[in-house]
Parts: structure tokens; C-alpha cells; sequence
């Protein structure tokens, strides 16, 4: 780095708290950073992708960094430009989307079956599942009243899969397994007034296995005609992005010795699909120098659970790592941060331990409020008034949020 950004890094250095600089100044072996909303997370990303450059030898094209948002990712290059200068632009900064893109321009004999393809449209997935459901194999996911019925949610359940990493052999161990479990559970009523029927819980479980059958023989002929018709999904970018980097180690390799840092932001919103993406470039080394952050309270990409299985799923598969709780906001008044960790706090989690209360620094001033109405028509005119009452008093409309339950 030249002299002048140099100062600037050492300035904006200086001015982190205690846990910010070891988050900063940890820049070997796995480091996971819990960061509340509000601690920093951009600055010490940007920071610490500074510290590498400042501290090593190695050169901006060898440090990683991927994000879950495009705005995420433009907006932590404007940063470390900040304090590197031109450099930032060398640094790979990508969405784990983008960066699948890269790959498939930089090695395209690796996916054979994505080469030469384009993407394929919500109509033309419709139309792609509506016509695998036109056979008459299908009973429990193509009704007699409405045969397209279940279409669309079929689309999201085949996402769904392949963001997490369930190939059509997966599902089928998981049904197996299920199939297992239904051994061992009593099939029919053995006394009182229902002996000899079948009993509901077997029924029920029976049918979700067919209903899991048929899911599965349409995921596997929707694969086949999407390959066979040179389209892919979404989905596929990030799948096949794995299967390049299992089938061929050469790419693998390459990436290994090319990406000797890596760091992943929003880690509670990864899936795991991109969960296996940075496991993959991380195998080479016993301790790599892989670094994510993440608040499991944030969650918005993943349900609950699946984000809580991220903060485990690092502990569990880089063993001796490091981790670090950001816990002083700059964004907040205390009384919130108070009021925000009594929710979250009431809710049970295998990581409770990471859910640390937040402390304001730089905010004094905060005010929370609980109103009951008796009803809805009565608490929506309070919200109208009471935005009106702002608006006029010199408050800007669009520092006003309002939010609600569902979007009806």
C-alpha cells in the first residue's frame, strides 16, 4: 500500500474498539466474528483485508471476499478503497452467484453441463413441470380437480433442494430413511373401537413418503430435460459450481494456491450449497485462513434454524478456530438493544451462547413504546395520524419505517 493510504488505514485502525482490532489483527487460520447489527462488520472486513495486504506478502488477487448482496458487495469495495486505494479493485469481491459466473468463463470445460446454456424462465419452468406432471404416474402431486396445483410449490421445493445441497441421491437417502422409520411404527389399531384400522400417524407418514417419491422421480426428469434443452436455473449456477470442483481437481487446485484468504460476509444467510463452495476452497489447508461473519439474529435468506446450523457447522468443520463477539453498537440507544435481546433472548437455541447483549456507544437517546388497540381499523388510523404528526413536526418521510406482520 502507498504511504498516504498507509496513514488512513492507521487512522480508521485506531479508532476500533478492543474486539474489532482482534477481529482485524486475526488474520490466520479459521476466525469466526459474531457481529450484532450495528458493531462495524464492513469496517472490519474492509480493515482486516488491508491488514493482510499491509502485513504479507500476499497480492489483492489472492484475498477472496464474498458477500450475499450486490449493493453488500459494491459497498464493501467503496470501503477498502478507503483505505487501499486503487487496490480494491485487484481484490475479488463477489456474490457467491457472481463468483460462480467468474468460474464458468474462466473454466468452462469443468461444466459441461452449463457450457453453451442460457438460463431458463419462470414461464419456461412452469411449463417444464406441467408437462413431467402430464403423465399419469403421478397421483398425490397432480390432483384430478387441479393437476397444476402443486406446480409452482414443486419449482420452490426443486430450489430449495439445490440451494442446500440435497442432490436427488441425498433426497432419496432421506427418504429411505423415513421409509425406515415407518417400519417401527405401529400400522393399525390393535384394540378399541378403531381395531384393525390403519392408524392416522402411519397414514399420514405413508402418504409424505409417496408424496416424497414423486417429488423425487419429477426432480430428477426436470434435470434430465434441462440438460437435455441446454437451460439451467438459478440454482444450478452454484450447484455445478460444486460438482466442477469435486470432478475436477486441476480447478480446485488452481483456486486453492490462488485464494490464500477468504472471508465470507452474512454468513447466517448462506445456504448449503455456498456453505460446500467455501468448505471446498478452504480443504487444502489444515487451518486455512478462512474468516465469517455473521449474526444469527439476522436472518433474512434462511429460516431460523438453518442460520443457527451455520454458527455450528464452523465450529464443528474448522476445529481451533477463533471466535469473536462485536458488542458495541453504534447505531442504537441502549433501551433497544435492551428491548430487541428480551425477544430474542426468550426463544431456546443450541447457540445461545453467541446471542451476547449489545451495549450503545455513540446513541443516548432512544425511546421504545407498546400500545395495545382493540382493533386493527383503530391501530392503522394510529399509525396514519401518527405519521402525519411526524411528517408535519419536520420529520423526513422516508426516515419513517413501518412494519408489518405479512405484506397483505
Amino acid at each position: 500500500m502507498v504511504k498516504n493510504t498507509k496513514t488512513i488505514f492507521k487512522v480508521a485502525y485506531s479508532g476500533l474498539n478492543s474486539a474489532q482490532k482482534q477481529a482485524v489483527d486475526a488474520i490466520d487460520g479459521p476466525v469466526m466474528v459474531v457481529a450484532g447489527p450495528g458493531t462495524g462488520k464492513t469496517q472490519i472486513l474492509t480493515l482486516r483485508i488491508a491488514n493482510i495486504l499491509l502485513k504479507t506478502d500476499t497480492q489483492p488477487e489472492n484475498i477472496l471476499a464474498l458477500t450475499f448482496t450486490e449493493s453488500g458487495a459494491r459497498a464493501m469495495r467503496e470501503r477498502l478503497r478507503t483505505y487501499i486505494g486503487e487496490l480494491a479493485y485487484r481484490v475479488p469481491i463477489h456474490t457467491f452467484h457472481g463468483f460462480s459466473e467468474r468460474l464458468i468463463r474462466e473454466y468452462p470445460e469443468a461444466y459441461r453441463t452449463i457450457i453453451g446454456g442460457r438460463a431458463i424462465g419462470d414461464v419456461e419452468a412452469i411449463d417444464l413441470i406441467e408437462d413431467i406432471l402430464s403423465r399419469d404416474i403421478y397421483k398425490l402431486i397432480r390432483p384430478i380437480g387441479d393437476t397444476s396445483y402443486y406446480v409452482r410449490p414443486i419449482i420452490s421445493a426443486i430450489a430449495l433442494m439445490k440451494r442446500e445441497y440435497v442432490t436427488p441421491e441425498t433426497f432419496l437417502s432421506h427418504i429411505e430413511e423415513m421409509e425406515k422409520e415407518l417400519t417401527g411404527i405401529p400400522k393399525v389399531h390393535e384394540k378399541g373401537a378403531h381395531k384393525g384400522k390403519i392408524r392416522s400417524e402411519y397414514q399420514k407418514k405413508e402418504k409424505a413418503i409417496e408424496k416424497d417419491r414423486e417429488l423425487l422421480a419429477v426432480y430428477r426428469l426436470y434435470d434430465v430435460a434441462l440438460r437435455d434443452r441446454k437451460l439451467y436455473d438459478f440454482e444450478d449456477m452454484i450447484v455445478e459450481t460444486i460438482h466442477a470442483l469435486l470432478t475436477s481437481e486441476d480447478m480446485l487446485r488452481d483456486l486453492q494456491e490462488t485464494f490464500q484468504y477468504i472471508l465470507a460476509d452474512e454468513h447466517q444467510d448462506v445456504n448449503g450449497s455456498q456453505n460446500k463452495i467455501l468448505e471446498l476452497l478452504a480443504s487444502y489447508h489444515e487451518r486455512p485462513n478462512i474468516f465469517v461473519v455473521g449474526d444469527e439474529k439476522q436472518a433474512i435468506f434462511r429460516f431460523q434454524g438453518a442460520s443457527l446450523e451455520n454458527f455450528l457447522y464452523f465450529e464443528e468443520k474448522f476445529k481451533g478456530g477463533a471466535t469473536i463477539a462485536l458488542t458495541e453498537n453504534y447505531r442504537s440507544g441502549q433501551i433497544i438493544l435492551d428491548a430487541s435481546h428480551s425477544l430474542i433472548t426468550s426463544a431456546p437455541s443450541p447457540a445461545s451462547e453467541l446471542r451476547v447483549p449489545l451495549h450503545a456507544v455513540q446513541k443516548k437517546d432512544a425511546c421504545v413504546e407498546l400500545r395495545h388497540f382493540s382493533h386493527q381499523g383503530i391501530e392503522d388510523g394510529w399509525v396514519i395520524e401518527e405519521s402525519r404528526r411526524l411528517i408535519e413536526s419536520g420529520v423526513v418521510a422516508s426516515e419513517i419505517a413501518i412494519i408489518v406482520r405479512t405484506n397483505r
